[in-house]
């Protein structure tokens, strides 16, 4: 058994002499020295896998025993394009520039000119592994091929640019809608290094710019800032509450250890309220304000009064159904829809006066007032209390006076408390349609009862149904308009504030 074993050992003694040659072979290889070397050749000098590994970041190497330094990372953005912002999705987009800093001392050389490529350059040399944290979609950006610009200065300087279109999640907050203001966010984080291998900084002189030529279609850019920040991930709950030596021992490494660096842009902006004023506010107001013209018709005008309101009310219905597609559906009462409730309100009240005002036309009895006042009309209108008119006005028939008495009563029977006519005697009946003599017929006087409904009013506290139909209908013109000037009073207030 000892045999095999000092077999294996010297084939290992044997393969590690040879790495060792190879290794010592390639670093006695390296030159020290680019001398006349053009920009390529001097990139490959620099980037020669002999003296230099990309992966590994910049200064992680152990120096003087001290341990590794943090590698510095400065960015700066050019906002050239912004826009794109869809309520619905809670997204926007935009156009950018990123450039991205940081010093490799394994990148210096003595040539004095700048070092510059695109993707040969990129994939060449360490680069920071940075992401958006509000991402929804992102590309960079470029016709042939992308827009990617590495440049190396003598002193080991890396600047790193890109062009990229990207789309990002903003959390609206909509219930000031349309006069809302939206503060939306562009997040930069680092991926693989937290805050003890990599730090990220904003540029000290104008960390962000933005296209001064920059025009929105429905919002306005009112200002915007920067910040950093730190963001903490813990490992998982379930791998640290087991007590397996296997858990306890395992090394977290990734998004869930320790403590990450973070730049962030917030850019404020104000929504542009013209179009919604001309597209929604004023045909609201005017669809309203059509509603009250029910007041100046008759109230007895069925169709007129009906056909213009259920007019204006399905008319207002459609309006407000086309704004709020547009729009997610939240928890929250918006300001629209605060304004939707309202406007749909005076409308109905529209319709319910000229119900009420109708039924009051139609009735046939007059209205007797303690005193003509809003609160005795209205009283008495809501809860009436009429009294009984007695009809001893109306002058009883004299016409059975002339007729023969004796032969009328003494074959008919009249209930006066039931209203009944009995007959006693078929012969009473008389075949001739005329019993009467001509003298009886002359005497005949039918005492007809007039109709006073549309007279005036005999007593200075009574009115008539008509009258207090009309009354309400101009105390409508009236009351309508000035309930929904005090509303708009409070709304604009509220909503400008």
């Amino acid at each position: 058994m000892r045999l095999p074993t000092m077999i294996i050992l010297a084939m290992y003694v044997l393969i590690f002499h040879d790495n060792v040659n190879a290794l010592s072979t390639t670093i006695s290889n390296c030159p020290d020295k680019c001398v006349n070397c053009t920009q390529t050749d001097m990139l490959l000098w620099l980037t020669d896998k002999c003296r230099y590994d990309k992966f590994l970041r910049p200064n992680s190497q152990t120096i003087n025993g001290t341990g590794a330094d943090i590698t510095s990372v400065a960015c700066r953005i050019y906002v050239y394009f912004l826009g794109s912002i869809e309520d619905q999705n809670l997204q926007f987009t935009a156009h950018i520039v990123i450039r991205y800093r940081w010093v490799d001392s394994r990148l210096a050389h003595s040539g004095q000119d700048t070092i510059e490529g695109e993707g040969m350059l990129r994939d060449k040399v360490w680069t920071p592994h940075l992401y958006l944290v509000n991402e929804h979609e992102s590309r960079v950006m470029g016709s042939s091929r992308p827009d990617v610009l590495v440049s190396i200065q003598p002193d080991g300087t890396v600047l790193y640019s890109t062009r990229m279109k990207v789309t990002l999640l903003c959390l609206m907050n909509l219930q000031k809608f349309p006069f809302d203001s939206q503060i939306c966010p562009l997040v930069l984080e680092s991926w693989a290094y937290n805050t003890s291998q990599l730090t990220l900084n904003w540029e000290g002189r104008s960390p962000v710019t933005v296209n001064r030529r920059l025009q929105l279609t429905e919002y306005s850019l009112v200002n915007y800032w920067t910040n950093s920040s730190e963001v903490v991930y813990s490992p998982p709950e379930s791998l640290d509450d087991r007590g397996d030596d296997f858990f306890s021992s395992f090394q977290y490494h990734g998004k869930f250890s320790g403590n990450y660096s973070s730049l962030t842009v917030h850019f404020q902006l104000k929504r542009e309220v013209g179009h919604y004023i001309m597209d929604y506010f004023m045909p609201s107001i005017l669809l309203v304000v059509v509603s009250w013209v029910s007041f100046w018709l008759d109230p007895n005008a069925v169709p007129g009064r009906t056909t213009l309101g259920t007019s204006t009310m399905l008319t207002f219905i459609t309006l407000s159904r086309n704004i709020g597609s547009s729009l997610p559906k939240v928890s929250y009462i918006k300001a629209t829809e605060i304004w939707f409730i309202v406007c749909t309100a005076f409308i109905f009240g529209s319709l319910v006066e000229f119900a009420f005002v109708n039924t009051i036309w139609r009735r046939r009895k007059n209205v007797e007032l303690k005193k003509v006042s809003s609160k005795y009309i209205l009283k008495s209108t809501l809860t009436p209390q009429l009294k009984r008119k007695e009809l001893n006005s109306i002058d009883r028939c004299n016409s059975l006076s002339s007729i023969n008495e004796s032969r009328f009563t003494s074959d008919f029977t009249i209930n006066k408390n039931n209203s009944e006519l009995t007959v006693t005697s078929i012969d009473s009946i008389n075949k001739n349609p005329f019993p009467f003599e001509r003298s009886d017929v002359d005497n005949i006087i039918l005492q007809v009862p007039q109709n006073n409904n549309n007279q005036p009013s005999k007593g200075f506290f009574t009115m008539t149904p008509q009258e207090i139909a009309q009354w309400i209908d101009r105390r409508s013109r009236f009351a309508f308009p000035l309930s929904f000037l005090l509303f708009n009073l409070f709304y604009w207030t509220f909503v400008w504030l």
